[in-house]
């Protein structure tokens, strides 16, 4: 069967008191689809129907908090064709408590758990503080003891030993209950939050949409209705693995879904996609650029101006499983192979997405000014599909760090962070600091500091194999003309000036062959004023 049409429709409620209407022919649904956007998703429901020769009204209901009237769109799979379709609001003696009473259960749980945690804590004080009174009693026992009889040192030893041990288990015992009672809270706190948004959502009314569908005849038939709902996003996180050959990055993206929509996704096909829906169905305008000179505005005024402003900005080698993937005109979208279920909840969930070898420049890299570290560091290219996100980086299947990986255009360069190498070491010492005092003379300020200083930066590759070594650096610059820099020196000279912008930071680009060493030396000269704080250099 083929689907007869699709309506998207502006839509509105029935003009009836309330903003409600009668509902017609309620069907059993359920979400059988959901595209996930940055904050929102696309769900798609689906039920079957016995029709009957004529006109049928059809209504699918959804338990979401927030529905985006005018994001509905309809299908009906049977010979006919479909009259309308639009948003109903049921009232209803008395809301489904399904939900509440189980989110309630829960933290009826919880509470009988913290307290028997606070029981225990409690025994564990009582125990502490015996201990402190024996300790207390021993203090003076063992005093008056050694004014009659020395005690022995094994005697001193098995005492110590034994309250040294019984102290630590349990402060060892505290810390864990302690721990636990504070993650019991944080899901307290979380589940009280989702029990109100399902409470306050609520207004004895349910939300439906209504197909109105004229049947060619009796038939069994499916119906499917699409909407939008708020409460849903994804971000993307990656795992980037390098293994010990330094081939390349073996770079994985999840995707982290959290939705409160209120209604669970069970056992349904999901797709999350990188689009950007235009902010409120409007193009961004540009108006003309005037200049005028400030005046206070009144009162009254401004505070419509403010109005305005906040209306307006509202461990095995097997594989991991990818999703599909589908790249339209504006996007790409991945589906995962397999229906997954995603409850309604301020709970994470990560599903795979994609995998994929990605070329690398393995390199050192050093900030002498900064500390002694040597890092080995992976350069690769960002392609259009990576977004940004947080990245936890393995090396040599071992975890090293975690990274944020910016906004990056197609062919961009992005950098991985593997660790510290010790057997790259790098020494940065000043070998001069010779300070003058001027009267005045030529172009320099009367009662003038002038300092030349002098660095140098040893590196040294303790491997066994060729290094090589990026060495960043810097010289001052001055902000103003009561401060001259002049004279500067290096030896040898740098690669790169003002890297990436930044003026008087350079960078050294060193071959380090196995056992070899190399020096780079700076030198400049700063001229200041006496009264002004003596520069740190």
């Amino acid at each position: 069967m083929k689907p007869l049409s699709w309506i998207v429709a502006f839509l509105v409620l029935l003009a009836v008191p309330g903003g409600t209407a009668a509902a017609g022919q309620p069907l059993d649904s359920k979400i059988t689809n959901v595209t996930v956007f940055a904050n929102q998703a696309m769900v798609t429901r689906t039920a079957s129907v016995d029709a009957t020769a004529g006109a049928n009204r059809l209504v699918i209901f959804t338990d979401a908090f927030r529905l985006l009237s005018d994001s509905v769109t309809a299908a009906v799979f049977g010979e006919g064709e479909i009259l309308g379709v639009q948003v109903v609001r049921v009232p209803v003696s008395e809301m489904p408590q399904e939900a509440i009473r189980e989110i309630e259960t829960r933290i009826e749980d919880l509470e009988k758990e913290k307290k028997a945690l606070l029981d225990a804590k409690k025994a564990l004080q009582k125990q502490e503080a015996f201990l402190d009174g024996v300790v207390d009693f021993s203090k003076q026992h063992l005093a008056d003891e050694i004014k009659t009889q020395l005690p022995s040192t094994g005697e001193l030893k098995a005492f110590l030993v034994f309250f040294d041990e019984t102290f630590t288990g349990i402060f060892d015992k505290k810390r864990e209950t302690d721990g636990k009672i504070s993650s019991i809270d944080r899901e307290i706190e979380r589940l009280r939050r989702e029990l109100s948004m399902h409470r306050g959502a609520r207004d004895k009314t349910l939300t439906g949409i209504e197909v109105l569908f004229s049947s060619d005849k009796t038939q069994t038939m499916e119906v499917e209705v699409r909407y939008m709902v708020e409460r849903a996003r994804w971000s993307p996180v990656y795992r980037a693995s390098v293994g010990d050959e330094m081939k390349g990055v073996d770079l994985a993206m999840m995707a982290e879904i959290i939705q409160t929509t209120g209604e669970d996704w069970e056992n349904a096909v999901l797709t999350v996609s990188n689009a950007a829906p235009v902010r409120a169905g409007r193009l961004p305008e540009l108006f003309p650029w005037r200049l005028d000179y400030t005046q206070p505005v009144p009162a009254r005024e401004k505070a419509a101006v403010m109005q305005t402003m906040e209306m307006a900005d509202t461990v095995g080698a097997a594989p991991q499983a990818e999703a599909v993937r589908r790249e339209t005109a504006l996007s790409f979208e991945y589906t995962l192979p397999v229906p997954v279920t995603i409850a309604s909840r301020e709970k994470e969930t990560i599903v795979p997405i994609l995998t994929r070898a990605i070329e690398g420049a393995f390199y050192h890299y050093t900030v002498p000014g900064l500390g002694a570290d040597a890092y080995l560091v992976c350069e690769a290219r960002a392609d259009r599909e990576l977004l940004p996100g947080p990245v936890n980086v393995f090396f040599e299947n071992r975890y090293t760090g975690r990274m944020i990986l910016e906004e990056k255009g197609p062919g961009e360069s992005f950098t991985l962070g593997l660790g510290i190498d010790r057997s790259v070491r790098v020494k940065r010492e000043k070998i001069t600091d010779k300070a003058t005092e001027t009267a005045f003379f030529g172009r320099i300020e009367r009662d003038s500091i002038i300092r030349e200083l002098s660095y140098r930066i040893k590196a040294e590759n303790l491997k066994d194999t060729p290094v090589r070594l990026k060495v960043i650096d810097h010289v001052p610059v001055s902000m103003t003309d009561r401060i001259t820099v002049k004279d500067v020196r290096f030896s040898p000279a740098p690669d790169r000036r003002d890297v990436d912008g930044k003026e008087g930071v350079m960078q050294w680009d060193l071959e380090l062959d196995p056992g070899a060493e190399a020096d780079i030396t700076i030198e400049f000269t700063v001229t200041y004023p006496k009264e002004m704080p003596r520069p740190v250099f």
